[in-house]
């Protein structure tokens, strides 16, 4: 029908203007929250884990490249926090080290997707701040979809 149609390019014209601010440079701000020594058991409900404040104050004002290198640098950040580092395994840690999410639990990936995964609460496409450290969120693969199916 037309209305879908029109839908399907509206789909994909956000998916497009999405993909552009991600790719811009950015200024990251926000606070973040206080978080405790279980940090992501919330990554699989409800909005997903909140950016932790510590880390929120290592990056809040530091320019990025992109979204890609913001993430990078988030994850960096985490495995300097020894409140935060010593939540994850050793494999996990290494891979935050060098910048790569931590792998989530193998019952909470989806398909290739096993890494924890940075959702933007308000949409990007809906004025969402890219860089918004209280806009972001820490989920699992799985429970980023299901947010984004609306479920």
């Amino acid at each position: 029908s037309r209305k879908q149609k029109e839908q399907k390019a509206k789909d994909a014209s956000d998916k497009l203007d999405k993909e552009n601010k991600r790719n811009h440079p950015g200024k990251a701000t926000g606070k973040g929250q206080p978080v405790g020594d279980k940090w992501l058991e919330d990554a699989g409900k409800e909005a997903g884990a909140p950016v932790p404040d510590r880390i929120a104050d290592k990056l809040r004002d530091k320019e990025f490249k992109n979204f890609d290198d913001f993430r990078k640098k988030f994850w960096e950040e985490v495995s300097k926090d020894p409140e935060l580092s010593k939540q994850f395994i050793k494999g996990n840690r290494d891979r935050m080290q060098v910048g790569k999410a931590p792998k989530s639990r193998k019952s909470d990936a989806a398909g290739k997707r096993t890494s924890f995964e940075l959702h933007h609460d308000k949409p990007i496409s809906q004025d969402g701040g890219v860089y918004d450290m209280d806009n972001i969120r820490v989920t699992t693969p799985k429970h980023h979809i299901d947010i984004h199916r609306g479920k």
